[in-house]
């Protein structure tokens, strides 16, 4: 277990003290009439579908923003069901190149709907959003007819300089910046495990946002069709030998061994056993994702590992995005005492190097790779860490 001295633990409280005051600079105010919505933070000025399980942990300070950071989404949901990857600002952009999702909007809407008390009404409309997009998955992401969703770019799943999504010539953002559009690559379409998982996430809570709006007939199709993916999955993404999930491309799986595995998780995918199994053998204290600084975006001990350990690197570095959802899945898969000691090597990073809130860490010896600040994963980790740490 991490040890503090009695200074630095008032030092770590003081500044998590501070926290509330630098999330409001990430607050923006996008329509007069509106209220505003959570930046990512650092170097990004907008929001991002991939963080919205930044606005479940803020609806505690903010609520009336950590709704408007899901209803945006909503708002600018194309007809056909695709719910934009970001919308960005100053100018304002609102980019549909890419899917980049991983907990699923359907889960995290409803989380937050939950926190917030929002009106019936609200819950109907997060229910219809979901059904659209998974259409748009199931029309545009299945070329295979599996069920499960293809990646068709880089920015698909967020993993930004990863080998695992860039081997074979895959773009950055999808051809015409149009995530309907796979590009004509000998790897395409290329079955991704985690956004597979993502769907598998989205259809368990629209089962629950189905019986909650009295649609139990729906409900049950919901379930069924989440028992299908998941037997898919199991079928053609995992191996047994490795006890790993892989993407699939025509000629096989491709086996790169990244914190994807931590989205299965996220996503529920597994139950108990097979999860004591995956964790135990990769990411359980004292194995290959368990560095110094846990849990690097690809194993140290993978071939593909980037040992340059650039800025904005998904091929190597411990990413906030990473830690502040293990704050969901650790729980629920009774890892408690391991996440407590991951945020407390969290926190002596912050006690052993000047950080402001970076998006990323070295995972060997804690040290910010980037000198962005007021990330706000990091800012919601922190207070996070800070409150298990009095506790």
């Amino acid at each position: 277990m991490v040890k503090f001295t009695a200074s630095e633990r008032d030092s770590l409280i003081r500044r998590a003290a501070d926290i509330p005051e630098l999330l409001k600079k990430n607050l923006y105010s996008y329509a007069p009439d509106r209220p505003p919505v959570l930046l990512a933070g650092a170097d990004y000025y907008g929001i991002w579908v991939e963080h919205n399980q930044d606005a479940y942990f803020l609806a505690d300070m903010f609520p009336e923003a950590a709704w408007e950071s899901q209803k945006i989404f909503m708002d600018n949901q194309r007809a056909d069901g695709l719910i934009p990857a970001a919308v960005r600002f100053e100018p304002r952009v609102v980019r549909y190149a890419q899917l980049q999702t991983v907990w699923p909007f359907a889960r995290c809407a409803l989380a937050v709907a939950d926190k917030c008390h929002r009106p019936e009404e609200d819950y109907a409309r997060i229910y219809r959003c979901a059904c659209d997009y998974d259409g748009f998955l199931l029309k545009y992401r299945n070329r295979s007819g599996s069920g499960m969703v293809e990646m068709f770019c880089e920015y698909d799943t967020g993993h930004d300089r990863s080998p695992r999504v860039k081997d074979g010539g895959i773009p950055h953002a999808c051809p015409d910046g149009d995530a309907a559009n796979m590009p004509e690559l000998p790897c395409m379409p290329l079955i991704a495990a985690d956004l597979s998982a993502m769907r598998f996430g989205a259809l368990e809570a629209m089962a629950e946002l189905a019986e909650r709006l009295g649609k139990s007939p729906e409900a049950a199709i919901h379930k069924e069709q989440a028992l299908e993916l998941k037997s898919r999955m199991m079928e053609k993404l995992f191996d047994a030998g490795d006890e790993f999930f892989y993407d699939l491309a025509p000629q096989g799986l491709r086996k790169y061994r990244t914190e994807h595995i931590t989205r299965i998780f996220l996503n529920k995918v597994v139950d108990q056993e097979l999860f004591d199994r995956i964790y135990n053998r990769y990411l359980a204290p004292g194995k290959e994702f368990f560095t110094s600084f846990p849990y690097p975006a690809v194993s140290p001990e993978d071939p593909s590992f980037c040992k340059e350990l650039p800025m904005n690197c998904w091929g190597s570095n411990t990413q906030m995005l990473t830690l502040i959802r293990a704050l969901i899945w650790m729980p629920e898969y009774g890892k408690n005492a391991d996440l407590q000691e991951i945020l407390g090597r969290f926190l002596r990073a912050y006690c052993d190097y000047s950080n402001d809130f970076t998006q990323e860490i070295n995972p060997f010896t804690g040290a910010p790779v980037s000198e962005s600040a007021n990330y706000s994963p990091s800012l919601l980790l922190f207070k996070t860490a800070c409150e298990i740490l009095k506790g």
